[in-house]
């Protein structure tokens, strides 16, 4: 196993980087990657052969293994008859896509009870945090920023990534896991730590992308309103002042413009003048793709058609319009299902949990952490170019659900400037508790004499 946690942690950081080496080598990386992956992934499933797998771990494998049977039967239905499928690379790509997600989670079962998967996971983590993050810097002070789309009021950044959206969606990802792996471990912020955020936030500026900022937004206050709801009015009074006071307050005033926009019906007739944003753009796109697709309204088109029958060539810019599309109502169900499993799989605990630490516990927060990523995520789903097509972006958000199951060695911190131990966290056994803390008051008190 630790030869398969190696393995996953070189694995995951390159992965995320891959991209960007790929556009700027014209290399194959990251399919090379990602087919190890598969490869893998069958081992791991043979080492974890005599291990119990979780109830929840494997509904969400049968839900993805049912999606990916949607997607080959709207690719099987859809290839009779001449030009159905208008590119069958890419439908064999997209349910490859989905194959490699199956097998990341089965890598990801066989390792989350290795009691140093939170702690290596976190520090690789923010290593390609603080990485990212300032490719982001130095593209910006090169002079390699630029205007993306005709929408573009600043120039901004791409990262390692192919886009300024999808590069702020990875690393506010990869924050979130590296601040939840932090409080799985009760971690205390280290100066490392608030450097290397620091970083992150001046280069989630710089990707200028509203996509980003809303997900960090938009799962800080579900947090705070959840944990600390007495915070919740003056984050949002500073999270406000600082978005109108930085480039990104014009860009989210335009957006005031949207209710007239569809109240008035334009988007149903497409004029470029009518889309003063990207985001009136989509309104009109959304509704272009479901006319569309109802006339194919079971099976869809094909796993990965939506860009080639878009008048703009372009992905629908919500994943579940994009599912529908493609694969129709058979496979929107089926990758609903598959979605809200996740939830399902991360708060599995969560009754015994409660019970055993209460409701304003450490291992409670925890919970509550990841459910507001999970609603900015799937927000972010509903505007992004397709969420489900981010593959290092997706990869990241199951990574995170395999944090809250697993139970790594907490550390304790015993007063102000004292030292780290570790301690055994539990998952669940009061006596556990009673005997970390009897060790602490055992140390306070040989340091008192």
């Amino acid at each position: 196993m630790n030869t398969l946690l190696l393995y996953f942690l070189i694995y995951t950081f390159f992965r995320s980087i891959s991209n960007g080496l790929d556009r700027l080598s014209g290399t194959s990386f990251s399919m090379i990657l990602s087919l190890t992956v598969i490869g893998i992934g069958v081992v791991a499933a043979w080492h974890a052969r005599h291990v119990r797998i979780h109830k929840r771990l494997f509904v969400l494998l049968i839900a993805m293994s049912v999606f990916v049977a949607a997607c080959i039967l709207s690719f099987v239905t859809n290839g009779f008859g001449a030009g159905k499928i208008v590119n069958q690379y890419t439908a064999l790509y997209e349910m490859f896509r989905y194959v490699h997600l199956i097998m990341f989670v089965t890598l990801l079962a066989a390792l989350y009870r290795h009691p140093d998967f939170c702690p290596r996971l976190h520090r690789v983590y923010m290593w390609l945090l603080f990485v990212i993050s300032a490719v982001g810097l130095g593209q910006y002070l090169t002079g390699h920023a630029e205007l993306v789309t005709q929408y573009d009021k600043f120039e901004r950044v791409a990262g390692l990534s192919s886009h300024p959206v999808p590069y702020s969606l990875e690393i506010v990802l990869t924050f979130f896991v590296c601040e939840l792996s932090r409080r799985k471990m009760r971690l205390p912020i280290q100066h490392f730590h608030l450097a290397v955020y620091s970083l992150f936030v001046v280069a989630l500026v710089l990707s200028a992308s509203r996509t980003g900022v809303a997900l960090l937004g938009v799962a800080l206050s579900v947090y705070l309103f959840v944990q600390r709801p007495a915070l919740l009015p003056a984050f949002a009074a500073a999270f406000a002042i600082l978005m109108w006071a930085s480039p990104f307050g014009e860009l989210f005033s335009d957006l005031k413009t949207v209710p007239d926009y569809i109240m008035n019906g334009e988007y149903v007739v497409w004029d470029w003048q009518t889309a003063v944003t990207s985001v009136h753009w989509r309104i009109h796109h959304w509704y272009y793709l479901s006319t569309l697709g109802l006339e194919r309204a079971w099976i869809g088109y094909g796993p990965g058609q939506t860009p080639l029958y878009s008048p703009f060539l372009l992905q629908a810019h919500n994943q579940f319009v994009e599912i529908f599309f493609d694969t129709g109502m058979v496979g929107l169900i089926s990758f609903a299902a598959f979605w809200f499993s996740l939830p399902v799989a991360a708060m599995s605990d969560r009754r015994r949990l409660i019970n055993t630490f209460g409701k304003k516990s450490v291992e409670a927060g925890i919970l509550h952490f990841w459910v507001a990523i999970f609603v900015g995520v799937t927000l972010v789903a509903l505007l992004d170019q397709s969420f489900n097509r981010e593959t290092v972006a997706f990869s990241h958000l199951i990574v995170t659900v395999f944090i809250v199951l697993s139970q790594p060695e907490a550390v304790a911190a015993r007063s102000p400037g004292w030292s780290f131990r570790h301690l055994l966290m539990t998952a669940g056994s009061p006596a556990d508790v009673a005997f970390g803390e009897r060790n602490l008051a055992v140390a306070e008190e040989r340091r008192s004499t």
